[in-house]
């Protein structure tokens, strides 16, 4: 005769498949717990590779901030002393200029990007500018004059280079594989004006230009010594 299952045995049973199951779910857990922590470990050892990447960048960035900061503040030390700025906005650079060319009476350089000379228009400022420094050459002022050579601006630039060629003045062209940008004027080795005035007509009477005098010989010798590092590597004709 067949013995049936006592209620207890019956409990027993459940007890054991409920602790199978929770073993069965502990288990489970654990084991994506321990493929969580893998990837954690993963993530955390790309993190630090990471971290120390940019630490690193941080560093050398740091270290060029430091380095720019002191040229900086050595700049700032050659500026000591009585420095004069003015603004000169639009029309007025080229009475400004006019009047600083007019009145040099030791030296002036010159580099410009776009010096356009049309001899055979009587209204025009930038040919005032150009004869007022053949002008000053005439009557003594040392004068050097640079001029962009590239292909795309060097025959807009070739009248007034060889205006001052037939006069006997010194110009050249700036150097090759560079394009030189500069609309800088140095004054009797004191007055400096610069900006984004070029020597054309649309500049000097109708565009929107500005540019700033700097009445400094600190200032003017750094341009001085800047304009002879290009005329060095300049391409003469």
């Amino acid at each position: 005769m067949t013995r049936g299952v006592t209620r207890a045995e019956m409990g027993l049973a459940v007890i054991v498949i409920l602790l199978a199951t929770f073993l069965t779910g502990l288990y489970t857990a654990y084991n994506e717990l321990e493929a969580r922590s893998s990837q954690l470990a993963e993530d955390y050892e790309a993190l630090r590779s990471r971290y120390e990447h940019l630490n690193a960048t941080y560093q050398e960035l740091l270290a060029r901030y430091q380095a720019l900061n002191e040229s900086y503040h050595e700049l700032l030390s050659h500026l000591t002393g009585n420095v004069t700025l003015r603004i000169i906005n639009d029309r007025d650079y080229f009475t400004v200029a006019k009047e600083l060319v007019d009145r040099a009476n030791e030296s002036i350089y010159v580099i410009m990007y776009v010096m356009k000379y049309d001899a055979d228009d009587p209204v025009d400022p930038a040919n005032d500018l150009i004869r007022a420094l053949r002008i000053a050459h005439d009557r003594g002022v040392e004068v050097a004059i640079i001029l962009e050579g590239a292909e795309w601006v060097r025959p807009t630039n070739e009248p007034a280079y060889n205006y001052f060629v037939e006069h006997g003045m010194n110009v050249t062209w700036d150097p090759e594989g560079v394009t030189t940008h500069c609309k800088l004027i140095v004054i009797d080795r004191y007055i400096v004006l610069l900006g984004s005035h070029n020597w054309t007509e649309s500049a000097l009477s109708y565009n929107h230009e500005t540019s700033v005098l700097i009445i400094s010989r600190e200032v003017a010798e750094l341009e001085i010594t800047y304009f002879n590092q290009v005329w060095a590597e300049a391409t003469g004709s």
